[in-house]
């Protein structure tokens, strides 16, 4: 998942990539703190998303989801 579209306007990559870190952050905090997984699992994870990228907006809320990759990004 090593792309993110940035369907946002008025947001250049940079911005969303800092927004991705604060996503980050708050997702920790929400879940009490703490994340905690095995590396394997994320790589795992990363290989079963291999034809999938992370699509975002970013307006009054910023949203995320999870997309097959779009061909000509792959």
């Amino acid at each position: 998942m090593s792309k993110i579209l940035n369907l946002s306007a008025h947001t250049s990559d940079e911005e969303l990539q800092h927004i991705t870190n604060l996503l980050l952050f708050h997702l920790v905090e929400r879940c009490g703190g703490q994340i905690q997984f095995k590396l394997e699992d994320a790589h795992r994870v990363r290989e079963s998303l291999t034809t999938k990228m992370v699509q975002m907006q970013v307006g009054d809320e910023v949203r995320l989801r999870i997309i097959d990759r779009l061909p000509e990004l792959s």
